[in-house]
Parts: structure tokens; C-alpha cells; sequence
């Protein structure tokens, strides 16, 4: 059962979001829409120390102290937004709260957006932010993560990294990520009508935008079709009425399948990347439980201190870990 706060939030995005996406909806519309809700949704600034840089020729921003890097060591966070949308006091908000929750030091990064700048320049930015840092800091960050079109990023830039033969993080966390934009997915079509945030108009209107004319089977747009093998802990966190339930789902499980340690929670009744709004429960407990897989699968450069560890909150264990979660462990 969904606590009340995510009720309420499911009521709100099924009355203002949902609706919008018909027939003839325009890109403008969408960010306007979005950044009404940035500015609603993030009202006060980060409360941690942050640093303005760029990384990779784009602009991005640390959040936490620089000792948090030194001590416990770095995460690299790509924001959602379908590619063509960004939030940006939203997710400096979420990824300070990254950083409390981790005890380590997050980097957001503003890669470059559809439909002004198409597939592949945001596969392209990552790879190129990515290798960026791993030359800053002398190895690969000790996790990365991402949301939805985030998500997405965050395993394609994990497979070209391996596939060039590139130091991997330790783990990686991705928040219903999306994974097969060709909307094979049965959750594409059974939970059309019960999620609050997506109908069929979205998978009309924003592949189209991002990566038009290109085969959407194509790995780099779509990673659930591409090599799941030798690739770090990934740990999948979906709602279970979301349309894209499925892109973490078979995810998973193509990477089990491929030799890749990975678990999943299907959490019920929860929006798409349900995380990001701190006011819930449920995405307090959700950091909880990032927070105890990064600290399992992470190798921090110095030993924690005390202080440090206790920054990590373990999530306890609950109905909402699936089957598949407990037979990959």
C-alpha cells in the first residue's frame, strides 16, 4: 500500500501531466510545463557545499565537499528528462541528497539536449564526461547512476566503456531507467491507463524527438538490446504501474542472464522515478537502500571513517525486493 503522500502525488500527475501528452503537442510546451514544475518542486536551493566545473567540454556541477571524493570517492549522476528535458533545481536537489545519503561526492552533468542536439550527441557527452573523469581522478568514479533517459545514458556509457577497455565503476544504480525505445514491453501496454505520468501520446511524441530516421533497436538508444556481460553490479529500482516497467524487468534479467550481478525493486503503486520527490516516504526509504548497495559494491580509496559510514542508512528488507531480486543474489 502506497503511502498517502504517494497517493496524493499519483492524483497530482494523473490530473496535470497525463493529460498532456496528445496529438500535436509541441517540445515547447513540454519544457514549459517542466519548468513550472522544477520551480515548484525545488524550491530551496542545495543545503551541501557545491562547485560549478566543466567536465568532458560541458558544464556540470559537484555536490559535497571535495574530502567526500578523497575519503569515500565519486558518483556520476545523469538526469532523466527524455533527452530533451532538464530539471536543474530538481536534480541539484535530488543529487545533494545523493550525496548525504552515499557520503560521496556527486557529479550532475548538463549534457546537451534533443531535439537542438539529436542521437548521439548525449550518448556521445557522457562518454566524452566520462572519460573526462576518469582522467581527472586517476579511475573510474566509484558508481554512476541515472533516471529514465538518464538511465538510459548510464548503461549505454557503461557498455562503450567496457567495450573500450576503460577502468568501470563499481556499481550502478538506475532509476526506471529507460532501456527499449521500441516499446516492446508488455508494461507499455498494460499499464497505459493506471500510470499517473505516461500514456501512448509520450512514446508518440519523444523518440521522435531525440533520435528520428534511426533504427530504435539500436543499442546505443535502446541497451536492452546490447552486451549485458562483464559489466559491474546494477541495481534496478521501478514502480510497478509504470509503462516502463519492463525496460527494468527484462534488463535485469538480461543481465543475470549475461553473467552481471543485478537485482531489481518493483515498488507498488510508485510514479516514474519515484525517488526524486524527497517529500515521500518511500523515496527516503528507496536512498536507504542505494545508499547500502553503493556501500556494499563500492571501493572507497581510503578506509571509511566512522563518521563517514555512518552516512549510509541500510535499507531493510521489504515486500517490495521481487523473486528476481532474490535469485540473483
Amino acid at each position: 500500500m502506497p503511502s498517502l503522500r504517494a497517493r496524493m502525488i499519483n492524483a497530482l500527475l494523473r490530473l496535470t501531466v497525463k493529460p498532456m501528452w496528445r496529438p500535436g503537442l509541441s517540445i515547447e510546451t513540454v519544457r514549459a510545463h517542466a519548468a513550472r514544475s522544477d520551480s515548484r518542486l525545488a524550491r530551496r536551493p542545495p543545503t551541501c557545499e557545491t562547485e560549478s566545473v566543466t567536465v568532458g567540454g560541458l558544464p556540470a556541477q559537484w555536490f559535497g565537499a571535495p574530502a567526500l571524493a578523497e575519503r569515500n570517492g565519486t558518483l556520476l549522476y545523469l538526469h532523466g528528462g527524455a533527452w530533451c528535458l532538464h530539471l536543474p533545481a530538481l536534480y541539484a536537489r535530488f543529487a545533494a541528497t545523493l550525496s548525504r545519503a552515499t557520503a560521496m561526492r556527486v557529479l550532475l552533468v548538463d549534457y546537451r539536449l534533443a531535439p537542438e542536439y539529436a542521437f548521439p550527441a548525449g550518448v556521445d557527452d557522457c562518454l566524452a564526461v566520462y572519460r573526462d573523469l576518469v582522467e581527472l581522478t586517476g579511475g573510474a568514479p566509484q558508481a554512476i547512476a541515472g533516471d529514465s533517459a538518464g538511465g538510459s545514458l548510464a548503461l549505454v556509457t557503461l557498455m562503450r566503456a567496457r567495450d573500450l577497455c576503460m577502468p568501470l565503476p563499481d556499481c550502478a544504480v538506475l532509476l526506471s531507467p529507460s532501456t527499449d525505445v521500441t516499446f516492446s514491453g508488455a508494461s507499455f501496454r498494460y499499464n497505459a491507463k493506471v500510470d499517473p505520468l505516461f500514456n501512448d501520446g509520450a512514446g508518440d511524441l519523444l523518440p521522435d524527438i531525440y533520435c528520428p530516421g534511426q533504427d530504435r533497436a539500436d543499442p546505443l538508444l535502446s541497451p536492452l538490446f546490447g552486451d549485458w556481460a562483464r559489466l559491474p553490479p546494477l541495481y534496478f529500482l521501478a514502480g510497478s504501474t509504470e509503462m516502463l516497467l519492463d525496460d527494468s524487468v527484462r534488463a535485469q534479467d538480461r543481465a543475470v542472464q549475461a553473467g552481471t550481478h543485478a537485482i531489481i525493486d518493483v515498488w507498488p503503486d510508485l510514479p516514474h522515478v519515484f525517488p526524486v520527490f524527497g517529500f515521500l516516504p518511500e523515496s527516503r526509504e528507496a536512498l536507504s537502500r542505494i545508499a547500502s548497495f553503493v556501500r556494499q559494491h563500492a571501493r572507497p580509496r581510503h578506509r571509511l571513517t566512522s563518521g563517514a559510514d555512518t552516512a549510509f542508512v541500510d535499507g531493510a528488507p521489504s515486500e517490495t525486493v521481487t523473486a528476481a531480486q532474490h535469485a540473483s543474489l
